[in-house]
């Protein structure tokens, strides 16, 4: 069954924006990191570039946290800070990392949101 896909709404929450090739798996993970950590996630399907940096970048920007989680093709996954230039990601997980590289991925976006340390 596939994942379902929330449109984002007035409320605040991590934006995701994933390339519709993105493994399942790796969206998950991110996903459950993220709500680990008491921070909801929005997650919106978008179709053009492959490029995970490129994705969180835009998602920071149009995230009313600022937090942005991009996830392309290949699972790669990237968390962005809307302040931070479009080449400078917080945090980048490989498409070869394990599931729980991708779960910090999530947790490391949220504990942004929360300004807490990220390790």
């Amino acid at each position: 069954m596939p994942e379902q896909v929330t449109v984002p709404g007035p409320r605040p929450a991590v934006l995701v924006y994933r390339h519709p090739g993105t493994p399942a798996a790796v969206l998950r993970q991110v996903r459950a990191g993220v709500e680990e950590e008491g921070v909801p996630t929005d997650v919106v399907d978008v179709p053009g570039p492959d490029d995970a940096t490129a994705l969180a970048h835009a998602a920071a920007g149009e995230s009313r946290l600022g937090v942005g989680i991009g996830l392309d093709a290949s699972g790669t996954a990237a968390v962005h800070h809307g302040t931070l230039p479009e080449r400078t990601p917080v945090a980048a997980t490989p498409a070869e990392a394990d599931p729980s590289d991708w779960r910090r991925a999530g947790r490391i976006a949220a504990r942004v949101v929360k300004h807490l340390p990220l390790a």
